[in-house]
């Protein structure tokens, strides 16, 4: 059996999918697995930017070229739905986008589904298939360049730092249920339980970066450089702030964002979502 992925989204949701495939992969003796992993202004950066080659039996990833862009690109407007043309004639059967995440919600079998057919496809961007693994992610190697940079920034890291993720630009959901003024009361809150408490703040608003900062001073740590998806560098960055995330005691993050969910997966460590209740 035979199963191509397209991960897509943001760095949280790619690495999600991904490591769904893996999961799924290893608990599916006879299925070879090939990810093709897509630059775009969601996300345009090379995997092997932000990480080593992944190193699973039976699953390989690559970056996608001309033709994929063709054959095995998600159908969608942009591409006047041309590749699903040519997956219904060279695939067995396709799951795509929506129905992925409504069938993963449904608690659908994705591993009995792979293996009802031969050449099966789908495009993902949350953890569809979890299996049982104790801890997940750990497949997920920075680069040397940004572990060096993930080290150097929790350098300043007291016995108790607590991670602050605040989701803005374009996350409609974090700008109306997670407004700044929780994030303040919850972190004065801990402020008052332990007043050596030590903030990272990770966002990719740099007005939220100054609030905080004019508010809490030097309990804060954060980088300072702008977030910027659409370039290399930024996506780089995010990947830094996200392994330094999971690197504190817990995390305080935004509802609707999976970025912080993901932080505290990886390091495993509590998570505490602001929203209204």
């Amino acid at each position: 059996m035979k199963l191509t992925l397209i991960p897509y989204g943001g760095l949280a949701n790619r690495m999600k999918a991904l490591e769904a495939l893996i999961v799924l992969t290893r608990d599916t003796t006879d299925l070879y697995s090939t990810a093709i992993w897509y630059k775009d202004k969601g996300l345009n950066c090379s995997f092997d930017q932000l990480f080593r080659p992944l190193e699973i039996p039976r699953l390989t990833l690559r970056e996608a070229n001309l033709l994929d862009y063709v054959f095995n690109d998600r159908p969608r407007k942009k591409n006047f739905f041309i590749p699903n043309i040519f997956q219904k004639i060279y695939y067995d059967t396709c799951l795509h986008e929506d129905e992925v995440t409504q069938k993963t919600y449904r608690g659908f079998d994705f591993q009995k589904w792979v293996l009802s057919y031969k050449k099966t496809f789908m495009s993902a961007c949350l953890q569809f298939h979890k299996g049982e693994t104790e801890k997940s992610f750990t497949s997920f190697i920075p680069i040397d360049e940004l572990q060096e940079k993930i080290n150097n920034r929790c350098k300043d890291f007291s016995s108790k730092t607590i991670g602050v993720h605040i989701r803005r630009t374009d996350n409609r959901a974090s700008i109306k249920n997670s407004p700044t003024e929780l994030f303040i009361q919850l972190m004065r809150d801990e402020l008052e339980m332990d007043k050596s408490v030590l903030f990272y703040l990770a966002s990719d608003s740099q007005e939220e970066k100054e609030r905080l900062t004019s508010i809490f001073g030097d309990r804060i740590i954060t980088f300072w450089e702008p977030v910027l998806r659409h370039t290399s560098q930024g996506v780089q960055d995010a990947l830094v702030d996200l392994y330094v995330l999971s690197r504190t005691q817990k995390i305080i993050g935004s509802s609707g964002s999976s970025f912080s969910v993901l932080a505290s997966e990886i390091g495993n460590i509590p998570y505490v979502k602001v929203e209204y209740k």
